[in-house]
């Protein structure tokens, strides 16, 4: 009996493309049939079955659409509502190109224009936004997403710029003086808006093998790649367009995009596959690596799993596969491999404050140092999430039954981030990572064969700051939380002089402490119950601590005000 997993007959939807995830197709069935009957535009599509069940992208049109799933004899149907969103601060895009050059590099046989990127882009745009939409609503947060900048159509809107470099020019330049380049002549052209955040695609990025070498590491690969960009901060996130050859350019041809097996010709291309070496998991890593620094943007943290580490080089899994997990578990054989590699990678790197930054940086000495202790707990309606290594994604998503809902006490409110720091944010902006060892190359073929097991899904604090974010909701301007009660010395656990206070009359939703290299290692999380306005923050409950001399307070209220940048001694 076929069986759509992730979605309920007549669920409203805040993004056009619909991701289906359906199970019990007969047998002998090769293939199914999907079509939108509430849309006369398109034809109904075909879609491989793949272990008993297949996922599909459908395009949807405003208010309701009438879905109907063929598969043999078999047949259901299902309704859901397109609302599309409607938030004053949206995401714009852009294609960079330079001064005597505006193609990607690709295959010579394949149409690189402008207008081609304008396509992938919109394509990939649209498959991020249900993303994020699928694995909030998986962590009981509510199916919300961030809005694009949209034509008549509903597609989003690709601007065209061009930068006043040569591409010879262009590869001289550093990540930081790019990025930098890049924000500068967005903000002083027409795109300018402070209502938008950006994310710009630098088509000047070049894999040069001249020597017709065959490369199979990522440092190897790095190093011969002129113009590769991938930085977020501010409101800035810019990518370079190395694996952009590998993206779809039309939405019915996503899923097989993301399962093309086709090995990468590194004497010509650039492999952005994460040590795999496909198409497919090119195009499912670059697209990752898109919403990581999208992520950054929106100011999320590195932690040490999922998309805010390297996660991100599953997105085709999360689309590909019809049941996920996530058990990477201490005594799974697997653990060790998956560890190593997300702390070697040239694709993550310390965040770089830039001058861009729209978010307000206190000074140690404006803080406050007097403050009376609340009475009682407040922390005690706080939200507990198992660790993320024990988290295992449901075949069907219901919200009710997720255990990020389970009130605990103070005593056990501990975050779903206090697991080992990884390494990799340490690594230098411009520095190389280490070669990818053969038994992470092997866990990454392991992984893309056996298909259940996806690091494409967000740490439990970075999914509860993305849902109260400002760029995902309809909320009103207010103050920043305000963090009370720190003193200028280190604090002693234990002594009450030492009480701090994160308060915001709207409420505080999380507070989450970060390393001084944004590696996010606790969190207190207030969900399900009334945020409280004053919290207390119990620094006796936070099991591990880096070994820095200063850590960062990030905090969030339930208008999505931020409280980020602000700085206080370890506790000792």
């Amino acid at each position: 009996m076929l069986e759509v997993t992730n979605l309920q007959n007549g669920e409203v939807l805040p993004h056009r493309l619909c991701l289906l995830r359906v199970v019990g197709t007969q047998p002998e069935a090769t293939c199914a049939a999907i079509h939108n009957q509430s849309d006369n535009r398109r034809n109904g599509a075909l879609w491989k079955i793949h272990q008993g069940g297949f996922n599909a992208l459908v395009p949807l049109v405003k208010g309701k659409n009438d879905l109907r799933i063929i598969c043999g004899t078999e047949e259901t149907t299902i309704q859901v509502v397109y609302k599309p969103l409607d938030i004053p601060r949206f995401i714009r895009l852009v294609y960079i190109t330079c001064a005597n050059e505006d193609k990607f590099q690709g295959p010579k046989d394949m149409e690189r224009s402008p207008n081609t990127a304008v396509r992938k882009i919109q394509t990939g745009a649209l498959v991020l936004q249900t993303f994020v939409a699928e694995t909030l609503a998986a962590e009981g947060l509510g199916r919300r997403t961030f809005r694009y900048e949209v034509d008549t159509e509903g597609n989003p809107i690709v601007h065209v710029i061009q930068l006043p470099l040569t591409i010879r020019e262009a590869h001289k330049f550093t990540e930081e003086r790019l990025w930098e380049t890049s924000a500068l002549h967005i903000l002083s052209s027409h795109l300018a808006d402070k209502n938008c955040k950006y994310v710009a695609f630098f088509g000047g990025t070049r894999f040069m093998n001249p020597d017709k070498t065959i490369l199979k590491h990522e440092t190897e690969i790095m190093a011969l790649t002129k113009g590769q960009v991938s930085l977020g901060g501010g409101g800035l996130a810019l990518v370079g367009t190395g694996a952009l050859y590998s993206w779809a350019t039309e939405v019915d041809d996503v899923m097989e995009a993301m399962r093309d097996p086709k090995p990468v010709d590194t004497t010509s291309l650039m492999d952005f596959s994460g040590g795999r070496g496909t198409w497919g998991a090119s195009y499912g890593t670059h697209l990752g690596s898109v919403l990581h620094e999208l992520a950054h943007t929106l100011d999320l943290g590195h932690t040490p799993h999922g998309i805010m580490a390297r996660g991100f080089e599953d997105l085709h899994v999360f689309f590909t596969t019809t049941k996920l997990t996530s058990d990477y578990l201490p005594q799974s054989p697997h653990h060790s491999s998956v560890m190593r590699q997300s702390m070697s990678s040239s694709l993550i790197k310390e965040s770089v404050t830039f001058t861009t930054d729209f978010v307000r940086r206190i000074p140690l000495d404006n803080i406050n140092m007097t403050v009376e202790p609340p009475k009682e707990p407040l922390a005690s309606s706080g939200v507990y999430s198992p660790p993320i290594l024990t988290r295992r994604y449901p075949t069907k998503f219901n919200n009710s039954n997720s255990d990020s809902n389970s009130p605990l006490t103070l005593e056990d409110s501990l975050s779903s981030s206090q697991t080992q720091k990884n390494a990799c944010s340490r690594t230098l902006l411009n520095a190389p990572s280490p070669n990818i060892t053969s038994s992470i190359l092997n866990n990454n073929k392991l992984q893309e064969n056996d298909g259940s097991k996806c690091r494409a899904f967000w740490a439990r604090s970075s999914a509860v700051l993305l849902a109260f974010h400002k760029w995902l909701n309809v909320v009103t301007d207010g103050e920043a939380p305000e963090l009370k009660g720190v003193t200028g010395h280190a604090i002693k656990v234990g002594c009450c002089s030492a009480m701090s206070v994160v308060c915001s009359t709207a409420g505080i939703r999380i507070v989450e402490l970060r390393d001084l290299h944004t590696m996010a290692f606790h969190h207190w999380e207030f969900v399900t119950r009334p945020p409280p306005p004053v919290l207390h923050l119990p620094w006796a409950q936070v099991p591990h601590w880096p070994s820095d001399t200063h850590i960062e307070v990030v905090a969030e209220d339930s208008q999505g005000n931020l409280l980020k940048g602000c700085f206080m001694p370890r506790p000792l």
